[in-house]
């Protein structure tokens, strides 16, 4: 189910982190606390990254992509335009 309202909005920008991507977004996932939306921004990765963050399936994770890379601060810029949550975690 999704919330419209969550009261966190976790906000990840990613940008080539295939890496250690797959473990970021599980310890997310994992949190006892579970009121909170997960907005992923790639930017503009040109590794496996969007494959990834793809295959999960939960419905607090909503991935947006930038058609270039933008930069850490433009990319964190749009994800806190794109929030819902109260309170912003920046991952």
């Amino acid at each position: 189910m999704i919330n419209n309202n969550p009261l966190v909005t976790v906000l990840m920008p990613v940008y080539n982190g295939e890496k250690y991507l797959e473990q970021a977004i599980n310890s997310i996932l994992n949190q006892t606390f579970k009121d909170f939306e997960f907005l992923i921004i790639d930017d503009g990765s040109t590794d496996n990254s969007v494959e990834i963050i793809k295959s999960f399936n939960d419905s607090r994770i909503k991935l947006f992509l930038n058609n270039k890379n933008l930069k850490l601060i433009a990319t964190l810029n749009r994800g806190i335009k794109l929030a819902n949550g109260k309170y912003i975690a920046r991952m």
